[in-house]
């Protein structure tokens, strides 16, 4: 069994109007990106045919994540970073406003709203390197960076039908997970500079609007 790509695009989408057989710049846009598969649960898979078995109950294996979750959310709410050993280091990530006061001919910067935005997550190096040796075919699934202007108005419309607004996850799922998650970005950005969409909210809150809905 091999893992499944597609080919996708850095860049805004779309009508790129290039001559591909004789445009490096195109060629070096492009790369290849997972097939997005199903999301495992690593403990209900055992019980899934032509799954690697546990030697641990499902009970002791719940109760042992619980025990990581807890000592791991205790450190790093301490501004420490974690480490699961054969598994990787998580840390975390913040964001947040900065401004400067002067005084006394020095420069003193603050912090304004500064939260935690992320956790970042750096894997083993073995397990990086175990990753790195499996197999992928390599003949890709899908043409992510021909995507035409009709094709992306169809998806929006058919989203448009069902709900009043949208999501990122929307159209990542309405284009089946073809694009990556940098080019829906790109595109809902350059619909709503267009004025062809709303934006409202912001965050993992942020939802689109037709505009004259």
């Amino acid at each position: 069994m091999a893992i499944r790509f597609t080919i996708s695009k850095r860049g805004l989408l779309p009508n790129e109007q290039l001559d591909i057989a004789a445009n490096d710049q195109w060629l070096k846009s492009l790369r290849p990106q997972i097939q997005k598969g199903r999301t495992v649960d690593a403990v209900e898979f055992q019980d899934g045919p032509f799954r690697l078995p546990s030697l641990q109950p499902k009970g002791e294996l719940l109760s042992a994540l619980d025990t990581l979750r807890r000592v791991m959310l205790h450190e790093m709410e301490k501004g420490n970073a974690v480490c699961l050993p054969g598994i990787g280091t998580f840390r975390l990530s913040l964001k947040g406003d900065i401004t400067i006061k002067s005084g006394n001919d020095v420069n003193f910067y603050h912090g304004s709203n500064v939260r935690v935005s992320d956790i970042l997550f750096e894997p083993d190096r073995e397990l990086l390197q175990e990753t790195r040796g499996f197999e992928v075919n390599q003949v890709p699934y899908g043409m992510a960076f021909n995507i035409k202007n009709e094709e992306v108005e169809q998806r929006l419309a058919a989203l448009f039908a069902e709900k009043e607004t949208i999501s990122h996850k929307d159209v990542t799922n309405a284009f089946e997970f073809t694009l990556t998650r940098s080019r829906v970005t790109s595109l809902l950005q350059r619909l709503v500079r267009e004025g062809r969409l709303i934006q409202e909210g912001k965050g993992s809150q942020t939802r689109y609007r037709r505009a004259g809905a």
